[in-house]
């Protein structure tokens, strides 16, 4: 099945050439209705009408007809075209001076438009039974005349398989632009998907560190063992939060709501914000979880109970600011490790597209404010380009290929046998073999993807040079004739140098090109063909160049127009995908927190947990260590072993343990399942040691080991098996228990 770059091809070729078709069709025999002459001039207008009237249906019909239609309606253009091509004798007169008739220019035009509207047996038998018709019309119109010359019907069986040619290159490309276009979506999509899936992690790990973890640190302290009502608010909020970051977020939804949740009941906030304002619901959690956390940094630091929150948009963006009169700080002296202004805030905002800015001075209060784009910038650049590329390399191939064919198997054969209608040979052969090399240039530079650039202008001058010499070397009673093969096959080579070129500086050096033959033609005073003649039978020719600059624009357009529309369907389809692997995560990660913090945070809510029971504070610290260690683990450090131990010495020492750490040895970034089974055991230890007791943590790594050790007035931990090559062994003596935990590497 053709892709979406080929079958948008194929619909809008089918359109341009039946366009083109009707357009040239009644341009051609509308000026030989006004200027040319008829045998029967009642017939010639009745012939004409009925032609036009039937190219104007079958383009509409066939343009928006189904596929049956599209089977059927060709045949009837074939009989239809024949029946014209009968007509001659009444509708054309035989003038060996006059180049061309509007007969031939019709069949012209219709073989070379079918291969856009037909298959190729069809474009074969159609084209057989079009020119053996128009045969049989010359020759009963002008038996033994010009009409009816041989080498109209190679002529136009070339025009047709040439036409065929270039709409197979274009097509070609088409295709490849499809699978371009395919296998870059595929890697923007794998792409987004860890990028989202890696956000989403760290999202999630802000949440904890926000909700869960503050509010169980905060009892493991024993921080909260007499304000029950409070804690019990705080829990239900906290347990809302996980089940929100477990539904994926999508489509819009009001800021507003989310913010007035995001409120603590320690400080009493003063609210400045519209009625409603809709956000794309990722960012709206995340800009409500920052004013949270920027709510508990003022309930824990800022020393006053009162803030102000005021919620600003405007078209490109959100601006929501958190404001508080209290002692304030200086923000060059917060250690850059400290999660809540460089982690909970900064790279958050940072992960929506927003920022987040701190204005602090001792004494003077804080302002946070947190901005959001409303709007993401279109990128389709990308996909354009190689749309465009592949269009213009296959229809760039497919004019060499006509061109060569053109020179190969029309123009020599024909230059051999007219050399008497040249002063002398050699200008002829050398034109040709110049045509010839600038055709195999734009060939190799096609073939190595390279643009013309500095070479164009060179070549247009060398093309422009050849065409006056051969001019200048045909004897003035053939100028403009059949032995004159350069005066328009020369515009073959102007097509592919202008390729890529606006249509207008396209049009403008192609005629420039025939203006100049036609020229030199006139200075001479005798030419084969009458004006008229001249400029009818250059008509056939010119309009087939012009057709492919129209089908280059058009192309170009509708690289754009694809890849928009394919950029449009790749976002749903990434957006599905996306959708996808965060839901499997997040019900992968509520479901670790389920055996956890959900039982411990469910009891705290219900009043089923005393804060004040010593197990329950211990069940609490470990769980909160456990979660901070888990964000600690999403920095990305260079020593992400070390950073994390530090994170839990940093909980310990703020719960009164005094802890000495030591770090011993080099060791290469462990697997992070490892580092867990490395860490778990110290967490444990150091979040349930006794306060005012002293604690020891070693780390000592060799080539191929590494060990955590840590003693502390703790309870021992469960038994635990061996697991991702780590081993711990545990030993209590005289109330003081050491723990070890081993991990032996590869062998």
């Amino acid at each position: 099945m053709p892709g979406a770059v080929e079958q948008r091809l194929l619909r809008h070729g089918l359109r341009y050439a039946l366009g083109l078709r009707t357009v040239v069709i009644g341009l051609s025999s509308a000026v030989y209705l006004a200027v040319g002459a008829a045998p029967d001039p009642a017939v010639a207008v009745a012939v004409v009408l009925a032609l036009n009237g039937w190219s104007l249906g079958y383009a509409v019909a066939l343009a928006r007809g189904s596929r049956r239609a599209r089977r059927w309606l060709p045949l009837v253009d074939v009989a239809v075209v024949c029946g014209a091509c009968l007509t001659q004798t009444w509708t054309v007169v035989s003038d060996p001076r006059g180049g061309s008739t509007w007969v031939l220019v019709v069949v012209n035009l219709v073989v070379v438009t079918y291969p856009w509207q037909v298959d190729w047996p069809l474009l074969a038998s159609g084209t057989v039974a079009i020119v053996a018709a128009y045969f049989v019309g010359a020759t009963l119109a002008d038996p033994g005349g010009w009409l009816a010359d041989p080498a109209i019907g190679p002529w136009t069986a070339a025009q047709a398989a040439l036409s065929w040619g270039l709409y197979r290159f274009v097509r070609r490309g088409a295709r490849a632009a499809d699978r371009a276009v395919d296998r870059a979506a595929q890697l923007r999509r794998a792409a987004a998907i860890a990028a989202a899936r890696r956000r989403d992690e760290r999202e999630y790990l802000a949440a904890l560190h926000d909700t869960a973890a503050a509010t169980l640190l905060m009892v493991g302290n024993g921080v909260l063992t007499g304000n029950s009502q409070w804690l019990a608010d705080q829990a239900r909020r906290d347990l809302r939060e996980l089940r929100r970051s477990a539904d994926v977020a999508q489509g819009e939804t009001d800021l507003v709501p989310l913010l007035r949740d995001a409120a603590t009941a320690a400080v009493q906030v003063t609210w400045h914000t519209p009625d409603r304002l809709s956000l794309p619901a990722a960012d709206a959690v995340a800009l409500s979880r920052s004013v949270r956390e920027a709510l508990t940094n003022v309930a824990r630091h800022a020393g006053t109970d009162r803030a102000e929150v005021r919620a600003d948009q405007s078209p490109d963006q959100v601006t929501v600011s958190i404001i508080d009169r209290g002692v304030g700080f200086d923000p060059a002296q917060v250690r850059p490790d400290r999660y809540g202004v460089t982690r909970s805030l900064a790279e958050r905002m940072t992960r929506i597209g927003g920022q987040a800015r701190i204005d602090a001075r001792p004494g003077h209060g804080t302002t946070v404010t947190l901005t959001c784009p409303r709007t993401v910038s279109e990128v389709v650049g990308t996909d354009q380009d190689v749309i465009a590329a592949s269009f213009q390399r296959g229809l760039r191939w497919a004019v060499v290929v006509l061109s060569l064919a053109i020179l190969l198997l029309l123009d020599l054969p024909r230059l051999l046998a007219s050399r008497e209608a040249y002063t002398s040979l050699w200008p002829q052969l050398l034109t040709w073999a110049g045509l010839t090399a600038v055709t195999l240039v734009v060939g190799v530079a096609t073939w190595r993807d390279r643009p013309l650039g500095r070479w164009r202008l060179p070549l247009l001058a060398l093309v422009f040079g050849l065409s006056a010499l051969a001019t200048s070397s045909v004897r003035p009673a053939y100028l403009l004739g059949p032995a004159h093969w350069s005066e328009g096959d020369a515009g073959w080579q102007v097509v592919l140098l202008m390729l890529d070129t606006r249509v207008a500086a396209f049009a403008a050096v192609l005629a420039a090109q025939y203006l100049m033959t036609f020229g030199q033609a006139a200075l001479a005073g005798e030419a084969a063909l009458s004006v008229a003649g001249a400029v009818s039978a250059t008509w056939a020719v010119l309009a087939f160049q012009l057709a492919i600059a129209m089908i280059a624009a058009v192309l170009r357009a509708m690289a754009t127009s694809s890849a928009k529309a394919l950029g449009a369907a790749e976002q749903v389809r990434t957006a599905e995908a996306v959708a996808r692997h965060l839901h499997a995560d997040r019900t992968d990660r509520m479901s670790a927190l389920a055996a956890t913090a959900v039982p411990l945070l469910d009891g705290l809510a219900r009043d089923e947990l005393d804060p004040g029971d010593e197990a329950v504070r211990r069940s609490c610290a470990a769980e909160a260590a456990r979660m901070r260690r888990l964000v600690a683990e999403d920095t990305g450090t260079a020593d992400s072993l070390a950073h994390e131990l530090r994170a839990c010495i940093e909980l310990a020492e703020r719960n009164g343990v005094t802890v000495t750490f030591a770090d011993r040895g080099t060791r290469r970034e462990l697997p992070p399942p490892v580092r867990r089974r490395l860490v778990e055991p110290a967490i444990a230890a150091l979040a349930t040691a006794r306060s005012g007791t002293a604690a020891r943590l070693t780390v000592a790594s060799t080539g191929r080991s590494v060990t955590v050790s840590v003693v502390a007035v703790c309870p021992p931990p469960p038994p635990t098996p061996t697991a991702d090559g780590v081993q711990l062994s545990t030993m209590v003596t005289g109330g003081r228990c050491w723990i070890q935990a081993t991990w032996q590497g590869e062998q």
